[in-house]
């Protein structure tokens, strides 16, 4: 299955099934098979969470997936978190994803501890094995981190934090981290960065500005992000080139009426020593209150260094008691041909059906790209939830 028609087929999906009530319980468990043609391959996944008393809850999340030459299956998230009254301490322990401050966030089966101190300190704690595949770990792998902060009143807090992963008891990752964020009546700021401690060097950094006034809300940032920061040491692409990415921009969002929301951003990103510009308008309407049933209207220009492209989508999602219908369509011009073609449509149409606890949905897609000149594919979902009192 390609990521980005399996992203978008279930993102239509989600958006059906997300079109109907679902009441919260305290224990909740859901199964959802999917089905679709594009390899073709299966896919199930159960997950479920809930409490036991005040102080106790649990979550777990299992993936498990199949194709004509392979079947495999996997677990996300299984962790139990126990924790005191008003929250003051916490305790993790699973399989989990934790994060620190302005480090990277961590899959790890292990523990993540938080506690709140006098004098509005925190100290966070996580250690363990990082998550491999099947639970395949190797020996001596193993990560550990911290982070100290203070808060300040109910304006904002800064940390600093500490990170060490180890590979076959080889360093792979050492990082020291700081962030902060501050609000002052309607401005909020925040900063978060993130210093790589093997081969000193700023690998992630972001900065974020943010203006509110009644109906409208304006935002500045600031990203410089290092391949090191996303990928593997060992990577072939950090190994055969360690090149920066900046990107700066402006955003506004505006609530235009009661139902109407418009957005818009323009933005400049640069890989050295090239500049490329990227920019969408985005008006959503929704059909309803609650925003169950909304269209969508989009136009987004992206910059690259070889060839950036201009695109339009437009997005219906109607509810009708227990139907739901989305329709979706993109068409994208290229700056570039390179005998690929000077357009490429894309359109999804997905139908959604729930009653009581079970929820059904179909979705078809049809695209022409640079590698398939038609193409057709669809993918099928069945849920079943539980909901124990």
């Amino acid at each position: 299955m390609r990521p980005r028609r399996a992203i978008a087929q279930v993102s239509a999906l989600a958006a059906v099934a997300l079109a109907f009530d679902v009441e919260a319980e305290p224990l909740r468990l859901r199964a959802d098979a999917l089905a679709t043609t594009s390899s073709p391959v299966g896919l199930m996944v159960l997950g479920g969470d809930g409490g036991v008393g005040d102080a106790v809850s649990a979550q777990a999340l299992v993936w498990i997936g199949a194709d004509p030459d392979d079947f495999v299956g996997d677990a996300l998230v299984i962790e139990v978190a126990a924790r005191t009254p008003h929250r003051a301490a916490e305790l993790r322990v699973g399989r989990l994803v934790a994060t620190l401050g302005g480090l990277r966030p961590v899959h790890v089966d292990g523990t993540a501890a938080r506690v709140r101190l006098p004098h509005r300190f925190d100290i966070e704690v996580v250690g363990g094995v990082p998550v491999a595949r099947r639970f395949g770990a190797h020996a001596w792998d193993w990560l550990a981190g911290g982070r100290v902060a203070r808060r300040l009143g109910d304006a904002g807090a800064i940390g600093v934090a500490a990170f060490e992963r180890r590979e076959g008891g080889r360093l792979a990752v050492r990082e020291l981290g700081v962030d902060a964020a501050m609000t002052r009546g309607r401005n909020d700021g925040a900063v978060r960065a993130a210093i790589d401690l093997i081969d000193p060097a700023l690998a992630d950094l972001r900065i974020a500005v943010t203006r509110r006034w009644r109906a409208l809300r304006g935002e500045l940032t600031i990203d410089h992000r290092s391949p090191t920061h996303l990928l593997p040491a060992t990577s072939l692409f950090t190994v055969l080139g360690d090149v920066a990415s900046d990107r700066a921009g402006i955003a506004v969002r505006w609530r235009a009426a009661p139902r109407l929301d418009v957005a818009a951003e323009l933005g400049a990103r640069r890989v050295d020593p090239d500049l490329a510009a990227d920019g969408y308008a985005r008006a959503t309407l929704r059909l309803d209150d609650a925003g169950r049933g909304a269209i969508v209207g989009e136009l987004r220009r992206a910059g690259a260094i070889d060839g950036g492209w201009t695109g339009a989508r437009i997005a219906v999602r109607v509810p009708r008691g227990r139907w739901s219908v989305a329709l979706e369509g993109e068409l994208v011009r290229p700056d570039i041909d390179r005998g690929r073609g000077t357009l490429w449509p894309w359109g999804l149409g997905a139908i959604g059906w729930s009653a009581g606890q079970w929820d059904a949905a179909l979705a078809l897609e049809a695209t022409s790209s640079p590698t398939d000149r038609v193409r057709v594919d669809a993918l099928a979902q069945l849920s079943r939830r539980w909901e124990l009192r």
